[in-house]
C-alpha cells in the first residue's frame, strides 16, 4: 500500500499506478509517497518513505523513487 501526501492531505493506494491514476486528476504538485506494510519491511519498520509524485498541468504523473533500493 502507498500513502500519497502533501502538507495534511493524503490518500492511500493500493499501487502506484493507482496513486498515478489518482493524482492525474488532482492539481499539479509535488506530493510525498510512503510505502506501508501489514508485515515489516527489511529496515524492520511497517513503513518508509518510497520517494515523490509530481503531477503536471497536462494530467502526467512522474513517479521518483528515493535512490535507495525500494
Amino acid at each position: 500500500m502507498f500513502r500519497v501526501s502533501r502538507g495534511e492531505t493524503g490518500f492511500d493506494a493500493d499501487s502506484l499506478d493507482q496513486s498515478r491514476e489518482y493524482l492525474g486528476r488532482q492539481k499539479p504538485c509535488r506530493y510525498h509517497v510512503d510505502e506501508i506494510s501489514a508485515d515489516p519491511l527489511p529496515s524492520g519498520h511497517k513503513s518508509r518513505q518510497w520517494g515523490v509524485a509530481i503531477s503536471r498541468p497536462d494530467g502526467s504523473v512522474e513517479l521518483e523513487p528515493h535512490p535507495w533500493e525500494v
